[in-house]
């Protein structure tokens, strides 16, 4: 990392095509009309970046493709597989008791024919590292999903994972991070809305 501060700005997509209020991990909805104005007012927020990351799914990927900068897709930063309860509210988890034990320990417990927290965790972690080893800027955007953000920021924080629900990350919610050589990472803000 060089000697200027790395600016890397974490976006988390908008608003999402389909069913409301459920586990959307790996269902590969589209941006509803609103997650489109939603991230356009954040990007004109943040203005011109050298470089766009972008998670695979369409919910971050075809906005960061529709953008003006180079876009990198980053297969690493796909949201959490939340198996069995993909697609699904809370209420209509069958086994209630564990979706609250993934809540409250989700390093220990995970959805039935889901992926397990630690391999997710481990998986962005290493992606988020090799990335910043990339000499590709120094201002930056990744566009990624709620839990991929929890585990950056719970990450540069040193921040136990058992605490990740404690950060809030709301649809279209940006965050700012300070990456120097030898120092530690400053969060500069976090969960920053654009209003019309």
């Amino acid at each position: 990392m060089s000697k200027e501060p790395l600016w890397i700005d974490l976006v988390r997509h908008g608003d999402v095509s389909g069913r409301q209020h459920v586990a959307r991990g790996v269902t590969d909805n589209p941006l509803s009309d609103e997650g489109w104005q939603q991230l356009k007012r954040v990007k004109t927020c943040i203005g011109k970046v050298d470089m766009i990351a972008s998670s695979p799914l369409k919910r971050c990927r075809e906005f960061a493709e529709s953008c003006d900068e180079p876009v990198q897709i980053l297969q690493g930063m796909q949201e959490i597989d939340f198996g069995d309860w993909e697609d699904k509210s809370a209420e209509e988890v069958d086994d209630a008791e564990r979706l609250q034990l993934f809540f409250e320990s989700p390093m220990q417990f995970q959805a039935p024919c889901g992926e397990s927290f630690e391999a997710f965790s481990q998986r962005v972690i290493q992606t988020w590292q090799d990335w910043l080893k990339e000499d590709i800027g120094q201002h930056r955007l990744l566009l990624a999903h709620g839990c991929v953000i929890r585990v950056i920021l719970a990450y540069e924080l040193g921040m136990p994972i058992q605490h990740i629900w404690r950060l809030v990350v709301d649809t279209a919610g940006w965050s700012r991070l300070s990456l120097m050589a030898d120092e530690q990472t400053r969060v500069l803000f976090m969960n920053r809305t654009c209003h019309a």
